[in-house]
C-alpha cells in the first residue's frame, strides 16, 4: 500500500475510541520492525523521524527505505517529522516525501505558534501531507532538547481554542503533564484539561511521553480524545538492551547480524505490546 497522511487513520481512531502508535525509529532495521509489526497484527502505524535522525541517514534514504518496506503491505503507513522547529527541515521532508510533519512552535508565543503552524500547514497542503502542532512545552529531553518542569507548563484551553479556530491541522499536540524520556516520579496527567481541550473539536489529540505511561492512563487518554501516541525512548532502550543482552550471553560471539536480529526481536516486542495496548490491532 502507498503511503498515506495521517488524516484518515487519526479520525477513525478518535471515533473507534484506540490510538494510533507514533514509533521513532532509529535506522532501516528498526524501521522494519515497525512496518512488519503493524502488518502482523493488522494495524494501521505511524513512522515517526526526528530531527536528529533525519540528518543523521538523511532525507532521500529514509524515504527509500519507508517505500521499500511499504510496497507489500495492506495497512496504513504514514512516515511522519516528530518535533521540527526548522521550517527548511520541514521543507525539505516535505519535497522528499514526507507524508506528515509536525511543527513545533510551542516555545514562542501563542501569535508567533500560530504564524508559523499556519506558514507549516501551507507548505504541506500543497503536497496532501497532514500537518501536527503543538501547544504548551511538554517536559523532558526530547532530540537533545530539554525542557525542565519549571518550562514546562501546560496548555491553555483558551489557548487551544483560539489555536484550533486559526489553524487547520489534522493533529494537535496539547501539553498536559506528560514528559519525554523515563519518568522520575508518577506523572500528574491533566485529565480534566485534557477533556475540555479534546471537547473543543474533533481534531484528533496526539499524546506525547507514552513511554512509562501506565496501561490506566493510557486507556483513559484514549476515551479522551487522543488518538496519536508518541513511543520514542522505549525503543531507544530496546535498541541498546537487544545489543547489550545478546552481548553479555555471547561476549566472544562477533556476527553483527545476530546482533542486528537481536535488536530486531527487543524492538518487535515493544512495539506489539503498545499496538496491542492501544487497541489498533484488526483497525484496517
Amino acid at each position: 500500500m502507498p503511503l498515506v497522511n495521517m488524516t484518515e487513520m487519526l479520525i477513525k481512531a478518535r471515533e473507534g475510541k484506540y490510538a494510533v502508535g507514533a514509533f521513532n525509529i532509529l535506522d532501516y532495521n528498526s524501521m522494519r520492525v515497525v512496518v512488519e509489526t503493524a502488518q502482523e497484527l493488522q494495524s494501521p502505524v505511524i513512522v515517526q523521524t526526528s530531527e536528529k535522525t533525519v540528518l543523521f541517514w538523511g532525507f532521500k534514504p529514509i524515504v527509500s527505505w519507508i517505500k521499500e518496506l511499504t510496497e507489500n503491505t495492506t495497512v496504513p503507513v504514514a512516515i511522519h517529522l516528530d518535533h521540527c522547529k526548522d521550517l527548511n527541515i520541514i521543507q525539505n521532508c516535505i519535497d522528499a516525501g514526507w507524508s506528515s510533519v509536525m511543527i513545533d512552535a510551542s516555545s514562542k508565543p501563542i501569535e508567533e505558534n500560530i504564524k508559523l503552524s499556519q506558514q507549516v500547514v501551507k507548505m504541506a497542503k500543497l503536497r496532501g501531507i497532514s500537518v501536527e502542532a503543538e501547544v504548551g512545552e511538554i517536559g523532558g529531553i526530547e532530540d537533545d532538547i530539554s525542557i525542565n518542569e519549571e518550562n514546562a507548563h501546560l496548555a491553555g484551553v483558551q489557548q487551544a481554542k483560539i489555536f484550533l479556530e486559526n489553524v487547520k491541522i489534522e493533529c494537535f499536540a496539547p501539553a498536559i503533564g506528560t514528559a519525554h524520556g523515563i519518568y522520575k516520579g508518577e506523572p500528574v496527567i491533566a485529565f480534566d484539561r485534557l477533556k475540555e481541550i479534546s471537547q473543543l473539536s474533533d481534531t484528533p489529540l496526539a499524546l506525547h511521553g507514552g513511554t512509562g505511561l501506565s496501561e490506566e492512563i493510557f486507556k483513559k487518554c484514549i476515551s479522551l480524545g487522543c488518538s496519536k501516541i508518541n513511543i520514542s525512548t522505549q525503543l531507544k532502550y530496546a535498541f541498546i538492551d537487544g545489543f547489550l543482552h545478546y552481548y553479555k550471553s555471547r561476549p566472544t560471539e562477533y556476527n553483527p547480524l545476530t546482533i542486528l536480529m537481536a535488536q530486531y526481536k527487543a524492538i518487535k516486542q515493544a512495539v506489539a505490546e503498545n499496538i496491542l495496548l492501544f487497541g489498533s490491532n484488526q483497525k484496517m
